[in-house]
């Protein structure tokens, strides 16, 4: 397997830069966990650092207004709620977003590159706050520089973030397909849309296609771009490590169901989730899929009374939003703490 990753689809480097390369690959992977010596400051280091630090203040505030707003809403909603139901949403939420964190690994190793595992959850959780920032790119931002502090050249940082981004969607949208005998019974119609998204992106991966849009990137930016196109065996095995992801997610929002209506039924309501959060990607402006998730549940949850559906949305919410900020939060120290030792 890991001489896949070595295919590259352009000339070998020269000579004297193979040394160096080897060296970065050997770290890569074996594992090893002690960080690079930190390089000197530069303007640009400076740059990434001032919008690293801007980019968390504000997806903080963007988190503390959405709990702030829904904190009376959800009040209501929780307040008969079964505690016990609530804890196993939070345990499998945790579960389902570090599951998410951990194949963006094999993301960066597809193209070339290589985190420690550790490394890879704590960037993946303080990168990702930038979801709740409007404007849709700002976690792809927030992750990738986090992985070039750690040394990875940058067009191989985006490259990971989006490749992980991109199959990490249609492992959902692969379930959603699944599980459609589940959403017949619904009003909504979102669900046709990933039926026809599914193969398009699937074909996306392929590296002919890929190969054609680094060269547009490379037109565009006349800079070349430096990183590995991993074959389509590779981003196709990539989209099935984050089935257990999705898995975990459905599973927190059926177990929030079902702490407000003990006849609230698995495979509906977890495939409902999954969709809403699809459509929520696809709307990129939308700052985390806010309000559009929420609308797309309601409407796919058919099995549900649409007020306890509304509820589970709100709550559910709360539920991903806790996780990510004290996620980030314990990232951030995590990586403080490996940069002092």
């Amino acid at each position: 397997m890991a001489c896949a990753y070595l295919i590259r689809s352009k000339p070998l480097r020269p000579p004297e830069e193979r040394p160096a390369r080897r060296a970065r690959q050997r770290r890569g992977w074996h594992g090893v966990t002690t960080p690079p010596a930190s390089p000197p400051l530069t303007l640009s280091r400076l740059a990434s650092t001032t919008v690293g630090v801007a980019l968390a203040l504000v997806a903080g505030g963007f988190v503390v207004r959405t709990m702030v707003r829904d904190r009376r809403q959800l009040g209501d909603a929780l307040s008969a709620a079964s505690p016990g139901w609530i804890f196993l949403a939070v345990v499998l939420a945790v579960v389902g977003m570090t599951a998410i964190a951990i194949p963006w690994r094999y993301a960066v190793r597809a193209v070339g590159e290589d985190l420690p595992l550790s490394q890879v959850i704590a960037r993946y959780y303080l990168g990702e706050i930038g979801k709740y920032v409007p404007g849709g790119v700002w976690s792809i931002l927030g992750r990738a520089e986090l992985a070039t502090r750690w040394g990875i050249p940058r067009p191989a940082a985006y490259g990971s973030v989006l490749l992980s981004l991109v199959t990490l969607y249609l492992a959902a949208m692969t379930l959603v397909v699944m599980a459609l005998p589940a959403l017949w019974g619904s009003e909504d119609t979102a669900a046709l849309v990933v039926v026809a998204l599914l193969p398009v992106g699937l074909g996306a991966l392929h590296p002919a296609v890929l190969q054609r849009a680094k060269a547009l990137v490379e037109r565009v930016t006349r800079h070349p771009v430096d990183f590995v196109i991993p074959a389509w065996g590779t981003s196709v095995s990539l989209v099935f490590r984050y089935v257990p992801a999705w898995t975990a997610i459905g599973g927190a929002t059926w177990a929030v169901a079902r702490a407000l209506d003990p006849h609230a039924p698995l495979l509906p309501v977890a495939a409902a989730a999954v969709l809403s959060w699809v459509i929520g990607f696809v709307l990129v402006p939308v700052p985390g899929g806010l309000g559009v998730r929420e609308a797309v549940f309601v409407a796919a949850a058919g099995s549900l009374d649409p007020g306890v559906a509304a509820a589970v949305a709100l709550a559910a919410r709360l539920v991903f939003v806790l996780v990510d900020a004290v996620g980030a939060v314990i990232g951030a120290l995590a990586l403080r703490r490996s940069a002092v030792h």
